[in-house]
C-alpha cells in the first residue's frame, strides 16, 4: 500500500477533505491518484502537487507526514529534496 493510500485509510472524510482543501485539488482526484488510476497501480504524483499535500499534511496535525520523496517519483530522485530531509 502506497504513503498515499495509507494516509487515506487513517482519514477520517473531514481530514480528506481539509487535506484536499488545503492543496487545492478534489478528494476524487486524491482517491483516483491513491489507486493508481491511469498509471497501471502506480503512485504518479506530479512534484507540485506531493510539495502541496506534503504542505497541507503537516498543517493538519496528528496524521502521519505526507513525504513529496515517497509521493513523486521526481522528488525521490532529487539531490535538493535529499539534502533537505525530505
Amino acid at each position: 500500500m502506497n504513503i498515499l493510500k495509507r494516509w487515506i485509510a487513517n482519514a477520517t472524510p473531514a481530514d480528506l477533505r481539509a487535506l484536499a482543501r488545503a492543496a487545492g485539488t478534489t478528494v476524487g482526484t486524491l482517491r483516483q491518484t491513491a489507486g493508481g488510476y491511469r498509471t497501471r497501480g502506480k503512485l504518479q504524483v506530479t512534484p507540485d502537487l506531493a510539495r502541496r499535500l506534503e504542505l497541507a499534511a503537516e498543517k493538519l496535525g496528528p496524521l502521519p507526514a505526507l513525504d513529496r520523496t515517497k509521493l513523486c517519483p521526481a522528488c525521490g530522485r532529487c539531490d535538493l529534496a535529499k539534502r533537505a530531509g525530505r
